[in-house]
């Protein structure tokens, strides 16, 4: 996993793929398209690996307790997927979380080094700074679906595909930053981002299940895992979610679940790792609608 990588390859090979599917040689009579959009209630939990600089010693700055971000707040969902026979299909979701806060007396001093081991940049936060905090994550994911397994009541679907993930981390006030070994007090302006990048298309594998123990209703449940450790990078995507149907003559379906993600990114540089986790979890309701 490279960040800041721009792999034209992959892009230009997943919109072949979309283009062979969607044309009208590819479509069946029993193809079909099926759009979905939803919202979770979620609990964050996201932090990084920092330095205090009184004792040396690392320990993890909690983003909603120590930055106070927001913890708990309700995130969009969509997801749109063409099966163009009753075995294969694509997808393609998307999520996001952005959350900024202020805080007006930092009561634990911190240091960190740039996330981007190419940056020879470290930053300090002494006590009483007032910081304003920004951190956004976008995730979108495309991919194949493969129904290898349906009768009457089960319906079991594989999975494999690409994910991207734009991390944003910003901070503006007063900070300390040191650079080529020159230090001192700086004033972040306003909107400067300390990182930010966008990650090379990763892959991901993945199963769903569905399960239907009543007319119209259905047990629903999704797995899906990544890692991947390439050069100074490792990575580790767990997305999980479980729970129940109910379909509306065949065209409507309300699913309420509960979800559960965490992303882990591990950079290591000259001297020292810099690692950032980021998850969430929590009940989500989605609408879909096929046709």
């Amino acid at each position: 996993m490279q960040l800041a990588t721009k792999d034209k390859s992959v892009w230009s090979s997943l919109i072949l793929i979309g283009v062979l599917t969607l044309s009208p040689t590819a479509i069946a009579d029993d193809s079909r398209f099926k759009i979905a959009a939803g919202v979770f209630y979620s609990n964050s939990d996201t932090g990084m690996d920092v330095t205090n600089p009184l004792t040396g010693k690392t320990f993890e700055l909690d983003f909603e307790t120590d930055l106070e971000l927001v913890e708990s707040e309700f995130l969009p969902f969509f997801e749109i997927s063409y099966w163009f026979n009753t075995q294969h299909g694509i997808y393609f979701d998307w999520q996001r979380l952005h959350r900024d806060a202020t805080n007006t007396n930092i009561t634990v001093p911190y240091e960190f080094d740039h996330p981007d081991p190419d940056i020879d940049e470290t930053y300090s936060i002494q006590l009483g700074a007032e910081i304003i905090t920004t951190f956004n994550v976008d995730i979108a994911r495309i991919g194949y679906g493969y129904d290898f397994y349906k009768d009457d009541t089960w319906d079991l679907i594989f999975t494999a595909g690409l994910h991207v993930m734009w991390l944003e981390l910003g901070f503006e006030g007063e900070i300390g930053a040191c650079v080529d070994d020159n230090c001192g007090i700086i004033d972040i302006a306003p909107n400067t981002v300390v990182f930010t990048d966008v990650t090379a298309p990763l892959p991901d594998l993945g199963l769903l299940a569905h399960y239907q123990f009543a007319d119209s209703w259905s047990i629903t449940g999704h797995a899906q895992y990544f890692y991947i450790k390439i050069d100074n990078i490792r990575g580790e995507l767990i997305d999980l979610s479980g729970g129940i149907e109910y379909n509306f003559e065949g065209k409507f379906a309300a699913d309420l679940s509960y979800k559960y993600y965490k992303v882990t990114v591990d950079i290591e540089g000259d001297h020292t790792t810099t690692s950032i986790h980021y998850g969430f979890h929590g009940p989500m309701l989605t609408l879909s609608y096929e046709f």
